[in-house]
């Protein structure tokens, strides 16, 4: 019988323990790599995401107030008009007072509003109301005052809404009254005295509160809504303890009475200052701080300057540039170290009231 013998081999086929561990060492210095770099390119993200974000909405805040103040005073035709408010304690009311089209409070100095601080406006931010007529004219075709009736082409104003006609030698503000079974289609305008809130002192439209004098207004007049803006910073509605800058807005209310928004979130803060034109030939002559502010009159121009944050507190690094309002006159800068790790950026527009220059 013959016997079969197998050979093996002396040298061992298969991996040492060293080289299992520089391979596992190896492996582990590639996905920290690959780990770090996805770590830092999801950052470098999610800091481009958050900076754009903070831009959007610094720019669009912006904008949203520089709309306003640059209506700020505007009825229909020119400044010299002589206007005549009817609307119950309209001269004691910011919302209506439309001798001050623009008015300010400073943060953690002036005496904020009831209306204000009853929608959540935090009195250590700054804040502003501006009035003005809205873009959109509407062309009456007679008036009646005995009756207290504008007849007008059809319309959608609704019952309380504060309303404005002027035919530019003369303007009233009123609250429209009637019709009540308005449903979006009326072709008239009932002024009589109201007693709603916060109603007409007289159906007349001819002097302010108390007088009672009548005025005709011709056919061809034209008739707006009266459009009342407060900007402030409250909390946000997030819950997070950050904030947002709101608006308590009056155009188009039925009732009257202003209605507060939140507008935009991740808003820290608010400065205002108030370009004066205390020599009467529409250039600024100084700027200053709402409580500086002896005549509302002189404020030709607004200087608004929003702290916006990130939504996220993992972006920044160290000390952050902070482009802040200081005193009446000057914007300084100063570095500070946020322990929080969110971005911060400050951004600032200067907007001329044009109706308070024209």
């Amino acid at each position: 019988m013959s016997k079969r013998y197998q050979y093996f081999s002396s040298t061992q086929r298969g991996l040492t323990l060293i080289e299992l561990m520089v391979a596992l060492a190896i492996g582990l210095f590639l996905v920290g790599a690959v780990s770090a770099l996805y770590v830092n390119t999801k950052n470098g993200f999610d800091y481009s995401n958050e900076i754009a974000r903070m831009q959007e909405t610094g720019r669009f805040a912006l904008e949203v107030i520089a709309r306003d103040v640059r209506m700020a005073g505007y009825n229909g035709c020119g400044r010299t008009v002589d206007t005549a408010n009817v609307v119950n304690n309209a001269s004691t009311n910011p919302f209506l007072d439309f001798s001050t089209p623009i008015r300010g409070y400073e943060g953690g100095v002036s005496s904020f509003p009831s209306s204000l601080t009853a929608a959540g406006a935090l009195t250590s931010s700054d804040a502003i109301i501006l009035i003005g007529a809205s873009s959109g004219d509407m062309v009456i075709n007679s008036h009646n005052p005995p009756s207290a009736q504008i007849n007008t082409n059809t319309h959608s104003i609704k019952p309380g809404e504060i309303l404005l006609i002027t035919d530019c030698s003369k303007a009233s503000i009123f609250q429209m009254t009637g019709p009540t079974n308005n449903n979006n289609n009326a072709t008239n305008v009932v002024h009589n005295t109201g007693t709603g809130t916060p109603g007409n002192c007289t159906k007349f439209l001819g002097a302010s509160c108390p007088s009672s004098s009548s005025y005709t207004y011709k056919p061809g007049s034209i008739m707006l809504r009266l459009s009342s803006s407060a900007y402030f910073i409250g909390n946000s509605s997030l819950g997070d303890g950050s904030r947002s800058l709101y608006a308590l807005e009056l155009e188009g209310s039925a009732s009257g009475a202003s209605t507060a928004r939140e507008l935009l979130t991740g808003v820290d803060d608010m400065q205002i200052a108030y370009g004066l034109d205390t020599d009467n030939d529409g250039v600024v002559n100084s700027y200053s701080t709402a409580n500086s502010v002896t005549n509302w009159e002189q404020v030709v121009s607004v200087k608004i300057s929003l702290l916006v944050r990130s939504a996220k507190n993992n972006l920044a690094t160290g000390s952050q540039p902070y482009n802040y309002m200081a005193n009446s006159n000057y914007i300084t800068e100063s570095l500070v170290t946020p322990t929080d790790r969110v971005l911060r950026r400050v951004f600032t527009e200067t907007v001329v009231a044009r109706n308070r220059v024209m």
